[in-house]
């Protein structure tokens, strides 16, 4: 997964090593890595954080250097994890997007579509997909009881933050 809160540089590092490690291992096999972008979920230690988008350009070069090791890459759409995220911490006031999205075909050129015709008739895209979010935020799905409570999400948030 790229844009994983906490990930840094020699994450990427590390899992072309680790990949090129297992191409040399099993010399004769076709490797195949896919990969997708973090998309925050509600009722998570994660839900808190948005996409980063350094995990673009994390893809592109994850994708140039293990071509280079004749590893076969096969990323999830960076663009898709976006509408993931959006459709994932939305909130009502996307209910006007997401019909015009429906009417328009299910696209992501009829989510592009949907936003020109609603621009500034909603937060911005950032606002939902890339910010961070403070624990003390009300979210939109706070109202719904989920398998663990905040306390403990929020614990298991800091704990993971804090693992090294």
């Amino acid at each position: 997964m790229a844009g994983i809160p906490g990930e840094e540089e020699g994450d990427i590092e590390g899992t072309i090593a680790m990949l090129e490690t297992v191409k040399k291992a099993a010399s004769g096999l076709k490797i195949t890595f896919g990969c997708s972008t973090f998309v925050p979920k509600s009722h998570t230690p994660f839900q808190w954080f948005g996409v980063n988008e350094q995990s673009k350009k994390n893809l592109k070069f994850l994708e140039k250097q293990l071509g280079k090791k004749g590893i076969n890459f096969r990323p999830e759409s960076y663009n898709w994890s976006v509408i993931q995220a959006l459709i994932s911490r939305g909130d009502r006031r996307l209910t006007k997007l997401l019909e015009l999205t429906r009417n328009y075909g299910d696209s992501l050129g009829s989510y592009k579509r949907a936003f020109k015709e609603l621009k500034g008739q909603l937060p911005p895209l950032d606002f939902y997909v890339h910010q961070d979010w403070n624990t003390d935020q009300i979210l939109p799905w706070q109202h719904l009881e989920g398998p663990l409570p905040q306390e403990t999400l929020i614990k298991h948030l800091e704990e993971a933050m804090n693992y090294s």
